[in-house]
């Protein structure tokens, strides 16, 4: 075998990965892609946008903060197509990782008093994806026009727009919460 000296292993800087998909069927312009995004995200130590094929490309960070502010200021969009994004792990594929879902805050209107509480919001945010949090100060004061929740929601499944609740104790219908999410442009993922 190879015998190696400690002064000839060359330490690696941590990177961060984001694996990215564009829902759209048209090419796009990696250069001036490449450019909006560095300039939107505007990443302290740096990034690195490299095309991985298939309609994929790798967004390499080189600090954690950088990756994070990506993540929780999505979505993102280029030339009107919605940004999938994809944190990679150690040991991912990132030709093969799946490429299905999207973090976005959706509105939740007309909440009538009494009816306002976390367990309502994540299950509202359950029905239509995955919840992931409330707003903060979503329960600070009195009567809002609307709350915001975080939603991961998967691409490829229709969109839900209003849910029927109802107290246990009620045999009346309900009411419906009106939900107001970003639209996508859902084409073949």
């Amino acid at each position: 075998g190879i015998v190696v000296s400690n002064t000839e292993i060359v330490e690696q800087k941590q990177t961060y990965v984001l694996i990215g998909k564009f829902l759209t069927e048209k090419n796009i312009n990696f250069h001036a892609m490449q450019n909006i995004m560095a300039t939107l995200w505007r990443p302290k130590e740096g990034m690195e946008v490299n095309d991985i094929g298939g309609m994929r490309y790798s967004f390499t960070f080189f600090h954690k903060m950088d990756i994070q502010k990506v993540i929780d200021g999505g979505p993102w969009s280029f030339e009107q197509a919605t940004l999938l994004t994809h944190q990679l792990e150690m040991g991912e594929d990132p030709c093969t990782v799946k490429m299905q879902d999207v973090e976005m805050w959706v509105q939740i209107y007309d909440i009538p008093r009494g009816f306002l509480s976390e367990n309502i919001l994540k299950n509202a945010g359950d029905s239509m994806g995955k919840f992931i949090r409330v707003e903060p100060n979503t329960f600070d004061g009195v009567w809002k026009q609307y709350v915001r929740i975080r939603v991961v929601i998967n691409v490829e499944k229709p969109l839900k727009r209003r849910m029927k609740i109802k107290r246990e104790e009620d045999n009346c219908i309900g009411l419906i919460l009106n939900m107001s999410v970003w639209e996508l442009s859902v084409l073949s993922v």
